[in-house]
């Protein structure tokens, strides 16, 4: 029976793409019932999009999205980078589907800010961008191969996985980091505006942590939902806490397992289809 979540937090899902691994994504979908939906950017991967090579079972997320519009579920898309075409329809309102750059809530006296990460990211702007997208393009084709890789591995019997894609992006995003504290811009911003909680994606970094204001020492809950190319995770809110869920497989079977990051026992829930 699917968990009823009061709100769920998805972001980089990169649809569209090589990356996105969609079989744990729909897997993990199908296990909740959420009362508020937020897209936090990078949904559709419109830099990388080919409609002539959309994968079909791509559809199926789609699908579910479309579901949770026709049960009247609140659903807010917060555009990111690799979806930016959709920034200019920012205040859009259709029924339940509300479009927008940045997203305020009250959460039980906690005020809350949401926003995709990418604003103050200089390494998706202007000239750059275009050297961004030949770099994801390149990027797309290398995680197709790891993947025609890990398929063999799978068939030999290697427990532990080759994930060289991953570690080619850990290494180009820790390099853009080191010259692009973006994050650090956000966090007193959020000081500034007196926000206790920044919930952010774009970096394919997931975690919760406290964090402290360099300007005004205010503390700050920071939360980023992660991402379903690599870390497969996402945020979930519950009776007012905050909790992070990674999807986990196992290569000596078939059973899959969703895990609160926290390694809490009660977290843990079984699956047993196959994986993506």
């Amino acid at each position: 029976m699917a968990r009823s979540i009061d709100i769920l937090v998805l972001s980089d899902l990169h649809l569209g793409t090589n990356q996105c691994r969609v079989g744990r994504l729909y897997k993990y979908l199908k296990s909740v019932k959420p009362k508020m939906l937020i897209l936090n950017g990078d949904i559709i991967d419109f830099w990388l999009l080919d409609l002539k090579k959309w994968p079909k079972k791509h559809t199926k997320i789609l699908s579910y999205f479309f579901n949770l519009m026709t049960d009247d579920v609140p659903i807010y898309y917060l555009p990111g980078n690799h979806d930016d075409y959709m920034k200019q329809f920012d205040g859009f309102n259709f029924h339940n589907v509300h479009i927008q750059n940045e997203l305020f809530l009250d959460l039980d006296g906690n005020k809350t800010w949401f926003m995709h990460g990418d604003k103050n990211d200089k390494s998706v702007k202007g000239s750059i961008r275009s050297i961004a997208i030949g770099a994801g393009k390149a990027f797309d084709k290398v995680v197709g191969f790891n993947r025609f890789i890990n398929e063999w591995e799978k068939f030999l019997g290697v427990r532990k996985q080759t994930n060289f894609s991953k570690s080619l992006k850990d290494k180009t995003k820790s390099a853009i980091k080191k010259g692009n504290e973006f994050e650090q811009q956000y966090i007193e911003e959020a000081a500034q505006k007196n926000i206790d909680t920044l919930v952010c994606g774009h970096v394919h970094r997931p975690g919760i942590t406290k964090v402290v204001s360099l300007e005004n020492k205010k503390e700050i809950t920071y939360l980023n939902s992660g991402d379903w190319t690599e870390n497969c995770t996402a945020l979930e809110y519950v009776d007012g806490k905050w909790s992070l869920y990674r999807y986990k497989f196992n290569y000596t079977g078939h059973e899959s397992v969703l895990k609160n990051v926290r390694f809490t026992q009660s977290d843990i829930y079984p699956f047993l289809e196959k994986q993506d």
